[in-house]
């Protein structure tokens, strides 16, 4: 350990496991003044496989002096605070969704589908729109005035679009598991149980026709391997949580992609500049004291 990173042996030894080990929840921080010094730090982005100790060894020449890149990120955890690499990411998604499919197919909330619409209109079709859908368009301004409106760039979430009910034809024996997914006859729509029992079912996260269907069907759950078939003139809306006219600028929005999104986050790091990173190294050593 190079003497630059020596403050570290001041902190306090703590029992973790019947383990002696260094206490990093001891922490100090940088002083208002620097942080808010904006020219003391640079933003760097992760690329896949870095680790601060390689980023600390390529941008400092001290693979010691990582700790100064968790300290100006306010990283507690060096393991699961920075950015996974795709196969570790993978890894974590199994182990907390079952698989890769599973976390992709179930749906965490319903997001502004903005991303995906590169459109745009121009002022006569915006003019058209029902009132509540004008809020999701914003104008494109040239020297001319209004040339067009392209979508809003604002985060709006949603539990989710609407929630429906079906009543059975008949009761059956095994009742569908709560957040499992429900398809319909050839895949043409799906549908997440919030609750269910051995004569009716209530859904959430609902897409495809479910309401214009003119005979009874048979419905099998995704997890449960439960199968029950569908009065269908028992369907009922009961809520709208997204409003009905607004639903289109809506999309599910799955637990792979708020994984993956999170990761990403992760990536965007600040650097200590190399011209700071000794000034500030010696004051968090004297803080240490």
């Amino acid at each position: 350990m190079s003497d630059r990173t020596q403050y570290f042996r001041k902190f306090p030894l703590t029992v973790y496991n019947g383990t002696p080990s260094i206490n990093i929840m001891r922490r100090v921080d940088f002083s208002k003044n620097i942080r808010n010094y904006l020219a003391a730090f640079y933003n760097f982005e992760v690329t896949e496989g870095e680790r601060p100790e390689t980023i600390a060894y390529d941008y400092y020449e001290d693979i010691d002096l990582d700790w100064l890149i968790y300290l100006a990120n306010d990283i507690v955890d060096p393991y699961h605070d920075i950015a996974l690499d795709s196969n570790d990411l993978q890894s974590t998604i199994i182990k907390k969704y079952g698989s890769v499919e599973n976390a992709q197919r179930k749906t965490f909330v319903y997001r502004n589908n903005y991303r995906a619409d590169d459109q745009i209109i121009t002022t006569g079709a915006y003019e058209s729109l029902v009132g509540e859908r004008k809020k999701y368009w914003k104008p494109i301004v040239g020297s001319l005035g209004i040339m067009g409106y392209n979508r809003t760039e604002e985060e709006i979430y949603s539990s989710t679009n609407m929630i429906i009910s079906y009543s059975f034809s008949q009761a059956v024996e095994t009742p569908f598991t709560v957040d499992e997914i429900v398809r319909m006859p050839s895949n043409s729509g799906n549908a997440t149980v919030s609750f269910a029992n051995t004569t009716s079912v209530t859904l959430r996260h609902v897409t495809g026709d479910w309401n214009t269907q003119t005979s009874d069907f048979e419905v099998t759950g995704d997890t449960s391997g439960a199968t029950a078939t569908f009065k269908y003139d028992t369907y009922t809306k009961l809520k709208d949580v997204i409003p009905e006219v607004e639903q289109i600028y809506f999309s599910p929005y799955s637990y792979y992609d708020y994984e993956v999104e999170i990761n990403d986050a992760k990536r965007n790091l600040s650097l200590i500049h190399q011209d700071y990173s000794m000034i500030i190294n010696k004051q968090l050593d004297q803080l240490m004291k």
